[in-house]
């Protein structure tokens, strides 16, 4: 008989905090430099996705059925 979902989650948990318990201080530095590292990939990232979404803009109306010309082109 295998163990059931909340016995594997509780050892999973105890586990996980076994491991974070014994965890030595990492004595890490982040400078400004590395701030700035972050921003500029989020920004980056924000950029791309708004190009991504500026490219397929018709395509994604199209799809959801809210194309303009087609709504126009319709006879009435």
């Amino acid at each position: 008989m295998s163990p059931g979902p909340a016995l594997r989650s509780t050892a999973l948990f105890l586990f996980v905090l076994a491991l974070l318990a014994g965890a030595a201080p990492a004595l890490a530095y982040l400078d400004p430099a590395a701030g700035s590292l972050i921003l500029q990939v989020l920004l980056g990232g924000i950029a791309g996705l708004a190009l991504v979404i500026k490219l397929f803009w018709r395509r994604l109306l199209g799809l959801l059925g809210l194309d303009r010309k087609k709504q126009d082109a319709a006879p009435r």
